[in-house]
């Protein structure tokens, strides 16, 4: 398959999981995690910046609250 220099590194379109890590927009409300407190949120945010907002998501949606 053969890109035009640079094409590989374009979104394909304007949907946000094409997006890199700096260009999407990233923001784990607080109701997510009601059982969590404020520093612990805050590195939920941090994370997701890293991982991806949907890994996040998965991870407050599988886990236990003890997890």
């Amino acid at each position: 398959m053969e890109y035009e220099q640079g094409a590989e590194n374009q979104p394909m379109d304007g949907n946000p999981s094409m997006r890199g890590p700096s260009e999407s927009a990233t923001h784990i409300a607080r109701a997510d995690c009601p059982h969590l407190s404020d520093p612990e949120c805050e590195a939920l945010q941090r994370l997701a910046t890293v991982i991806g907002e949907a890994a996040v998501a998965t991870m407050l949606r599988t886990l236990s609250p003890t997890e």
